[in-house]
């Protein structure tokens, strides 16, 4: 639900919007429940293959016994083909085959510098002694001696099966507490930020990775937003002047789709003398258009962020258009009507 910028409380925003989004929700749920019936069925099985994954992996298969069968197998092979001193060697063949060519180019052109060959050699040695170990890094990295593996980092950290921490939860539970009770004096949220970063790099091995990029680009947004958007009145006043309620509403509606719905209810209080009904008709579409648009709150990259992995690693805006068009009519004629 959009804040509204007209002091309206808790109450009245319930009572004017609350009730008339349940029931467009539930009426484009309902809809949508018997367009997708056979989408839906294909996602029920893949949940219950999901479920009882899990409960092998919690009690038939845990991650401790599979590393322990895995170290043991991995000796096994290593003691019996000596696999990985095999691999190493072609490594190391492929490297000396490529410095061989490499030298035969620029030994020559590095002596007619004047440079001392022995010199030239050893620093090619080197060179390629790097680049063989950071292709081993990268690529085969348990072939390498332990000092000189790199840290491995799991990609489905965040699907783990060993449990968090009580303390751990407690303490982000405190770090939230202390960001809402301070929200509005920047010294002491900044603080509190600061040290929950400190936190969080401290006790990395129970943390997710913490992704600034999606937060930050939307309060640089909430930000500009609020600098320049009070300087805006001058054009948009006139225009949302001329337009009726319907025509209010249906032009913040489409604009949600292309901006931050606050965008739209800040600029509609620039407005002077908006009635009621038109402020109704402001906050009522911006609202209804927020299914349109991954920028239509703060939450929405981050909602984005989670669920992209579902869809090629990104979001279509087009698709999202689509798929949100039918319920967006349904709760802009449950607002308009009702």
């Amino acid at each position: 639900m959009v804040a509204g910028p007209w002091e309206w409380g808790t109450g009245f925003m319930l009572s004017n919007f609350g009730w008339k989004a349940i029931i467009g929700i539930l009426i484009a749920n309902t809809l949508y429940f018997f367009a997708f019936r056979s989408e839906l069925r294909d996602l029920q099985k893949e949940f219950s293959i999901r479920l009882l994954k899990e409960e092998i992996a919690q009690v038939h298969v845990p991650r401790d016994l599979v590393e322990r069968e895995w170290k043991e197998a991995t000796e096994f092979v290593e003691a019996r083909e000596h696999a990985s001193e095999q691999i190493e060697e072609g490594v190391r063949q492929f490297v000396d085959e490529v410095q061989k060519r490499a030298s035969a180019k620029l030994i020559p052109e590095l002596e007619a510098k004047g440079l001392d060959p022995e010199l030239i050699r050893e620093a090619l040695g080197r060179r390629f002694d790097e680049v063989a170990l950071y292709r081993l890094r990268q690529q085969m990295p348990s072939l390498l001696p332990v000092d000189q593996q790199p840290e491995f980092h799991d990609p489905d950290w965040d699907k783990r099966e060993d449990l968090v921490p009580a303390w751990i939860t407690v303490t982000h539970l405190g770090f939230m507490a202390w960001t809402i009770v301070n929200s509005h004096h920047a010294a002491f949220f900044i603080l509190g930020f600061l040290f929950f970063l400190g936190f969080a790099k401290v006790t990395e091995e129970y943390q997710n990775e913490i992704k600034l990029q999606p937060a930050m680009l939307v309060g640089f947004f909430l930000a500009s937003l609020v600098i320049h958007g009070g300087v805006q009145g001058w054009w948009i006043a006139p225009v949302l002047q001329s337009l009726n309620a319907v025509q209010l509403m249906l032009g913040a509606t489409v604009l949600t789709a292309f901006n931050d719905n606050a965008a739209i209810t800040l600029l509609a209080t620039l407005v002077p003398g908006f009635t009621d009904e038109l402020k109704y008709a402001v906050v009522a579409g911006a609202v209804t258009g927020g299914g349109l648009t991954v920028i239509a709150n703060a939450p929405n990259p981050a909602g984005q962020s989670i669920l992209k992995g579902h869809f090629g690693n990104a979001v279509s805006p087009a698709g999202l258009v689509k798929a949100a068009l039918v319920p967006t009519i349904i709760c802009w004629l449950c607002f308009a009507l009702l």
